[in-house]
């Protein structure tokens, strides 16, 4: 059994979050978590805006029909949808959908990089999305009532505040030790990144303030059920310009300096490249190992190395 998140802390877990209301701040989620763990010092690190899902029906007046549109689907008979069609197609009726946010806290249970629990919760508002039936065009496929092509749009009117749900609940320490008891390609990818920030001048910072993880379990094509862990950077800070293809030295090493100040740790241009930093920290990487391996010296030793093994044998999310 899991010592830090047993099966009857996470039961409450699950209730104490949806009781939490949503609050600017998130102090409320924040004391709730501490309130069912309270030996652990919870931080929110990271918000994921922007995500929607299906949600429920409603009629024209906002009166609730059903609170998952699917299922409503089935079982009004979705072995005729034409039938279906006729039944309700002049009843007003409206899907809606679920607008998220995913907000991930954090709580260090050691001191190395992948010894802290990991809670994902959910804030969800549902707003009235678009109308379900388009009176000129007959579903032919249940897609045509889950996510239409052309849709007919509505006023997004909230129908009822927010509100928290648990996600997820990981101890990072287990999925480490799952990950570190196979021999599949995607999981060394993150055992080698946590290994590069214990060697590199970043191993002294608290690697859950700076990154969290996207977890996904699945079955490989033999049936065997796989965990697949991506690092996810939470910087929400701008970072400086990116230096010209030709910069070294001084001005590269500025950029590095700058890079760092804004992320908060050290060698954070390294860990965000891999992290799916994209061509232009792959340049910066190049450049400043074209610099260390020459004429200057900006670099600590253990940094150095670390880049060297980058470079001689290169991976990336």
């Amino acid at each position: 059994m899991n010592m830090v998140l047993p099966t009857d802390k996470l039961s409450v877990l699950k209730t104490t979050v949806a009781n939490a209301p949503p609050k600017p701040g998130h102090g409320v989620l924040v004391m709730a978590l501490s309130g069912v763990f309270p030996d652990m010092e919870w931080k929110l690190v990271h918000s994921r805006h922007g995500w929607h899902r299906v949600g429920g029906v409603v009629d024209r007046y906002g009166n609730r029909v059903a609170d998952n549109l699917l299922t409503w689907i089935e079982q009004e008979g979705d072995d005729d949808l034409l039938d279906l069609f006729v039944r309700h197609e002049d009843d007003g009726l409206l899907a809606t959908k679920l607008c998220g946010i995913t907000h991930y806290l954090v709580a260090k249970t050691g001191d190395k990089p992948w010894e802290f629990v990991q809670i994902e919760v959910n804030e969800l508002r549902e707003v009235a999305d678009r109308e379900l039936f388009n009176a000129s065009t007959p579903p032919d496929a249940v897609e045509d009532l889950l996510s239409p092509d052309d849709p007919a749009l509505v006023d997004p009117t909230p129908l009822g505040p927010a509100y928290y749900e648990l996600r997820k609940a990981w101890d990072i320490k287990d999925a480490y030790e799952s990950m570190s008891s196979g021999s599949y390609g995607d999981s060394l990818f993150t055992l080698r990144f946590f290994e590069d920030w214990q060697a590199s001048s970043a191993a002294p910072k608290e690697f859950c303030k700076y990154f969290v993880l996207k977890l996904t379990h699945f079955k490989d094509r033999f049936g065997e059920q796989r965990l697949q862990a991506t690092p996810v950077s939470t910087l929400a800070d701008a970072t400086p310009p990116m230096p010209g293809a030709m910069e070294r030295g001084v001005d590269l090493s500025h950029f590095l300096l700058a890079y760092d100040r804004s992320a908060g740790y050290p060698m954070a241009w390294y860990f965000n490249m891999i992290a799916g930093g994209g061509d232009e920290l792959r340049g910066v990487a190049h450049a400043v190992h074209e610099d260390v391996t020459g004429v200057y010296d900006y670099l600590p030793e253990r940094d150095i190395a670390v880049l060297k093994a980058w470079i001689e044998d290169k991976y990336a999310f």
